[in-house]
């Protein structure tokens, strides 16, 4: 009997130190796989990744990072990219399987559901389901604005084939839903470009872990503005007020208490310029009974103010701003009572609304474009004369170039704006013809206001 015992033990310690010696082997098979992956030896590095995917798949996330600089850089030089592509798919899966804590689900599914769309591996339902289960499963990691567009792109297509069961009332949820998420990640990291921004003109250097986090939100936040916009640009081919009012009323009176659907319906008429309709009218007031909120105050107001009882509407466009406590939110809410303002001529309000937008939310650049495109649109009633009116395309080119100093992302479109309005503004010959020099002030009388000072030509 104490043979036995004895043997037991001796057998389980000569487990333990086999445990023990295997965990310590695979620690320094790590060690010399990223000294290699990081000196770039990607030769070397890819045997000793395929051992440690082997013999110690989870001892690490370090695995799966590695691995992945050395497929990526594999997929550059690749003349079979699509099998290299599949590789780092496998690499994906086999990182979610083996270090789920270390993962972020949702960002390495979307990046598998891109290597498939662009390399063409799968059909378009397989694709889809893949971003499907990252959309289902960990939204919050699930943000890449590439990934989010093909994850739409993929149930247009669906709906185009007309083969799949998806109808124009499912592709416009799923248009609603990540409509809802691009605002959620734009509205993230402009809270990332407001901190910067602050900090920055407080005079304080920005340190280079935050000048990343800048490159990396302004990179973003252009990809989100892009992507957005070609999301917007497939509904727009199916998504008229001739659709989705019929479509609307059909499904109205089974969705009444759904204030989720609700606003959903109302946003969408808004958006697509169909807030004369009466169903709209019915939609707001459904919401605004339901669940009341800063939206359905806006849209009442609107409504108000089309019926001509302005002291309502302004009672609803005030109880609205007051509801709305988030400044990004606020901002955007702004921005789109100003846009109302500037389609119906009411040039001063939209400013007005315009730079309250920019106070709530500093990096929102696009608030001074649409200012200096108003001022651009003013300045024939701006001057006495030839000179004077061209004068406020000086003024409109402050507005554009302030739109690419807190947006980078606008850069190039600010550039491109400033560059036209100065070249439709008085020239150096003829600032000199008038005998006058830079820094003299030009009074811009009209709604615009104030003056505008000659530039350095």
């Amino acid at each position: 009997m104490k043979k036995t015992i004895t043997l037991l033990v001796a057998g389980l310690f000569a487990v333990t130190s086999f445990t023990t010696l295997n965990a310590q082997d695979c620690k320094t098979k790590l060690s010399l796989f990223a000294e290699n992956a990081k000196a770039k030896n990607y030769a070397e590095a890819e045997t000793q990744l395929n051992e440690l995917r082997t013999d110690c798949p989870s001892v690490s996330s370090a695995i799966y990072a590695y691995g992945e600089r050395i497929y990526k850089a594999k997929l550059k030089k690749a003349t079979d990219k699509k099998a290299v592509a599949e590789e780092l798919i496998k690499l994906y899966r086999d990182r979610i399987a083996n270090v789920p804590a270390k993962t972020k689900k949702g960002d390495v599914l979307g990046d598998i559901g891109t290597l498939m769309v662009d390399y063409k591996i799968g059909d378009v339902k397989s694709q889809y389901d893949v971003f499907d289960e990252a959309f289902k499963t960990d939204l919050v990691n699930f943000k890449n604005p590439k990934s989010l567009y093909q994850y739409f792109e993929l149930y247009y297509s669906m709906y185009q084939t007309g083969d799949s069961g998806v109808l124009l009332e499912n592709l416009i949820q799923k248009f609603e839903e990540l409509t809802e998420k691009f605002e959620s990640e734009s509205e993230r990291l402009a809270k990332t470009k407001n901190e910067l921004i602050a900090k920055k003109e407080s005079g304080q250097e920005l340190t280079s872990k935050e000048k990343r986090k800048e490159k990396v939100a302004d990179t973003n936040i252009k990809a989100i503005a892009i992507f957005s916009g070609n999301m917007e640009a497939l509904i727009e081919k199916v998504s008229t007020c001739e659709t989705l009012i019929p479509l609307f009323r059909k499904n109205f009176d089974a969705n009444r208490s759904n204030s989720l659907w609700l606003k959903r319906a109302a946003g969408r008429l808004d958006a697509k310029g169909c807030d004369e309709d009466p169903l709209f009218v019915e939609l707001v007031e459904a919401v605004d009974a339901l669940e009341p909120s800063a939206n359905s105050k806006r849209y009442l107001a609107g409504i108000y103010e089309r019926k001509g009882n302005l002291t309502r509407a302004e009672e609803y466009l005030n109880q609205s701003l007051d509801m709305e406590k988030d400044p990004i939110k606020k901002a955007r809410l702004l921005y789109k009572i100003a846009s109302k303002a500037k389609k119906r001529g009411q040039k001063s309000k939209a400013r007005k609304y315009y730079l309250d937008a920019v106070k709530n939310n500093p990096s929102l650049g696009g608030a001074y474009l649409k200012i200096a495109q108003l001022y651009a649109s003013s300045v024939n009633q701006c001057g006495k004369d030839e000179f004077t009116k061209r004068a406020g395309y000086w003024k409109a080119a402050e507005m554009a170039r302030k739109a690419g100093q807190v947006d980078p992302s606008l850069k190039s479109i600010a550039n491109r704006t400033v560059d036209s309005y100065m070249k439709s503004a008085p020239s150096k010959a003829d600032v000199f013809s008038r005998g006058l020099k830079s820094g003299a002030s030009i009074p811009l009388n009209c709604w615009i206001g104030g003056s505008v000072r000659i530039p350095n030509l």
